[in-house]
């Protein structure tokens, strides 16, 4: 099945905000053995969109298109469908309900703009949008279907997965001569892609079923496996197998399969282990606290995180003593121990991690340039560690990776001290 995407609106082609509708696109569909062909992005011009619309369905089995369906001038998407298709544009008795009860809903009139939303190609079939007001409107041309989705967000990413992806999988089930197909996305950290590659590169010709696919989500690294076969059962074996294979060629790397989250995994290492945990942070600004709080439950076993920008802090909440400051300056492996170590006296915890380092722009020094990030680990049963990374790229990317790093010391550690 070949599918392609197209993004409509002025403000994906002036760079205003980000596409992240294809990515979610592209990652559903690989669940389904599905391979993205193609992704168009259309600014507001009506001729650009009607072309771009006949041109898709004229090479494409599905399409799916995101944005410019709502309230506004500019939202013409729909218009530009119904000229593709040849049919007029009107108003549809089921989606003017469905707004009507929307605003009703909410104590609101329904305003002139609103009814925009409720025209559709004739011959087109709408189906109700649950989080948001802009109906999914189904659209065949010749062979092609067109599914077209609002582009907020979370309004598309509801309707793919509630109504589109079903379609599309029943479709891809009741063709005959299926092949059947298994996923597994294994999610890695501190492993670079390229050795990623390497590691499993002679793996390839013992999986003849499995395809091998590799994708980057900074601060992780992804490997995907596809195993193809004439039954459910065939295919699922055969990608048993190469996980096994990967794993193994991986190890410690693996942090988790599929949808698996890293925050919530360290989580539940440290849970299991009954340890705890406080933080330090100077360069990341809080960054690994985020992480971590945002988990549900993360309070039984993260106390809490101190962030100790200035040096003063430094000294007042984590107790760095000012002499290893003015010695060692603010950015050195003995401040970090020393964070690492006051965080986890201050909160009682079983282990304290700590980050300091010249995220950029400016600052660093000829001996730790920019880039430059300390993070260390303290607990009972080690000395306290200390490495020194040096990390390249703008300010986010050094704290991502900096955030990173600090907490996979920490994983790296508890599966080492669980291993007999």
């Amino acid at each position: 099945m070949r599918v392609e995407l197209l993004c409509t609106g002025d403000e994906l082609v002036t760079g205003l905000i980000t596409d992240t509708n294809s990515t979610y696109l592209e990652s559903r569909l690989f669940d389904l053995g599905v391979k993205v062909e193609r992704v168009v992005l259309v600014g507001d011009v009506r001729p650009d969109i009607t072309q771009a619309l006949l041109e898709a369905s004229s090479r494409a089995e599905v399409v799916v298109v995101s944005g410019g369906l709502g309230p506004t001038a500019d939202d013409f998407t729909l218009e530009c469908a119904a000229a593709a298709a040849g049919v007029p544009f009107e108003e549809d008795a089921r989606v003017l309900g469905w707004l009507q009860e929307r605003y009703a809903a909410r104590g609101l009139p329904i305003n002139p703009s609103a009814l925009r939303m409720a025209r559709i190609p004739r011959g087109s079939e709408p189906v109700r949008n649950l989080v948001g007001s802009a109906p999914l409107v189904i659209l065949t041309l010749g062979r092609c279907r067109l599914f077209f989705l609002p582009g907020v967000p979370r309004e598309f990413r509801a309707l793919l997965d509630g109504e589109v992806l079903p379609r599309i999988q029943a479709e891809l089930e009741a063709r005959p001569g299926r092949v059947f197909r298994a996923f597994r996305l294994l999610r890695t950290v501190g492993l670079p892609e390229s050795e990623m590659d390497l590691a499993v590169a002679p793996l390839a010709s013992s999986h003849p079923r499995v395809v091998f696919g590799f994708r980057t989500h900074a601060p992780e690294n992804h490997l995907k496996l596809m195993a193809e076969a004439p039954s459910q059962a065939e295919a699922d074996g055969a990608l048993a197998a190469a996980e096994v294979d990967c794993r193994r060629v991986l190890g410690a790397h693996v942090f988790g399969a599929d949808g698996d989250e890293y925050a919530p995994v360290l989580l539940d290492v440290l849970g299991r282990a009954g340890a705890t945990l406080a933080t330090a942070e100077s360069c990341t600004g809080g960054l690994i606290a985020q992480w971590l709080t945002a988990v549900a439950g993360a309070s039984t076993v993260f106390v809490g995180g101190a962030v100790v920008y200035s040096e003063k802090m430094k000294s007042a909440w984590v107790g760095v003593p000012p002499e290893i400051l003015e010695r060692h300056s603010a950015v050195s492996s003995q401040t970090a121990i020393a964070m690492a170590e006051g965080a986890r006296a201050a909160c009682g915890t079983t282990y304290g991690l700590s980050v300091t380092g010249y995220a950029g722009p400016g600052g660093g020094t000829p001996e730790d340039p920019v880039g430059t990030v300390y993070c260390a680990l303290a607990g009972p049963d080690l000395v306290t560690r200390c490495e020194r990374m040096s990390f390249s790229g703008d300010r986010e990317r050094v704290r991502l990776f900096a955030a990173s790093h600090t907490l996979e010391m920490l994983r790296q550690h508890l599966l080492s001290a669980a291993r007999p």
